[in-house]
């Protein structure tokens, strides 16, 4: 097998749960955020009021930067922009200061 087939073997899925160190990050940002990301819970990012989800898109950022440098190994040329694009619709926020997954199987009741 050709060495560039083992490089394209990447695992471009979204982790269950994207972290975000909430208490290191609130401190830069104002106490709202805290009342944001508890009003927000379990509300898929892409349904947020365009108003919130700007407030919150600092925290998606360092969260994917966190996740890509913990694994950079794994997702060497994967850039933040492609990291946002394949996963923002899949997550869903948490009031415990993380970002999580959206499953297939959940469906939103009308």
């Amino acid at each position: 097998m050709n060495s560039y087939m083992q490089e394209l073997k990447l695992n471009l899925l979204p982790p269950d749960k994207l972290y975000c160190d909430f208490n290191y990050w609130s401190s830069m940002f104002t106490q709202d955020m805290k009342i944001l990301w508890e009003k927000g819970h379990c509300v898929p990012l892409k349904k947020l009021p365009p108003e919130i989800s700007d407030m919150l898109f600092p925290y998606l950022l360092l969260a994917l930067s966190d996740y890509k440098i913990s694994n950079k190994k794994n997702l060497k040329g994967i850039g933040l922009d492609n990291l946002l694009n394949l996963w923002f619709e899949k997550y869903s926020l948490n009031k415990n200061g993380y970002f999580q997954l959206i499953y297939p199987t959940e469906h939103v009741k009308n």
